[in-house]
């Protein structure tokens, strides 16, 4: 498994925070899944039923998403997670992607409303570390634009620069494509998350993936505290 190392000795508002990794192969080839397809319009239904007629205040006080809800609110932001599960759940939006791994992905993370990033593992420059963004790093987004990292934000560096940060999410180099055969999946929890809720997230996202990838190969998984 990828060595990521920690960096400094104190990560701020972060500190307690857990991050999860899962490491996978064998993901490619691999296509349309009507496993997977089932399990996602299962997750959907479910969505619909909790949050169903739910306001995004009363969504944002829930126990799954409250403390992330209040964390992205100190930084003037939504919780990403949050906004799809309202997205499914009042607007009828599908969990419709190209890449059935990412979807799967997507599925497990509004099932649990578990913050999670993928990575394409082969694209990483070790070495790899957690630490605090200096104010002064871009992070190049998914959509195309280069964002300036809050200072104080937690991210995943490698030798050729930032991989994620928790309030923008995981760049455009690293992201994981058709052609990605290992993935790297963080998970990021805040204090008081169950070690137990962080382990059942981990598998939820290696069964999906399974459906998907015929050739799946577990190749290591761990939790830590910051």
């Amino acid at each position: 498994m990828i060595q990521i190392e920690m960096s400094g000795s104190s990560f701020g508002e972060y500190s307690g925070w857990s991050v999860g990794f899962l490491e996978l192969g064998g993901l490619a080839p691999r296509g349309e899944s009507p496993g997977l397809v089932a399990e996602v319009e299962a997750i959907e239904a479910a969505i619909k039923r909790r949050y169903g007629g739910m306001s995004r205040r009363a969504l944002a006080g829930t126990e799954a998403a409250g403390p992330y809800a209040e964390h992205f609110g100190r930084h003037g932001r939504a919780y990403p997670v949050l906004l799809q599960a309202e997205a499914i759940a009042s607007r009828g939006r599908k969990l419709a992607m190209a890449d059935s791994l990412v979807q799967g992905m997507f599925a497990a993370e509004l099932e649990g409303m578990l913050l999670t990033a993928g990575h394409d593992l082969d694209a990483f420059r070790e070495p790899v570390e957690l630490g605090l963004a200096s104010g002064t790093e871009t992070l190049p987004t998914l959509g195309g634009a280069a964002k300036a990292i809050p200072a104080g934000d937690l991210v995943m560096r490698d030798a050729e620069g930032v991989a994620a940060s928790l309030l923008l999410g995981p760049d455009a180099r690293t992201s994981i494509g058709p052609a990605t055969e290992r993935a790297l999946f963080v998970v990021y929890a805040p204090p008081g998350c169950p070690r137990e809720r962080m382990a059942g997230h981990l598998e939820k996202l290696e069964s999906l993936a399974a459906l998907a990838c015929p050739g799946l190969a577990r190749r290591g998984a761990r939790t830590v505290t910051l």
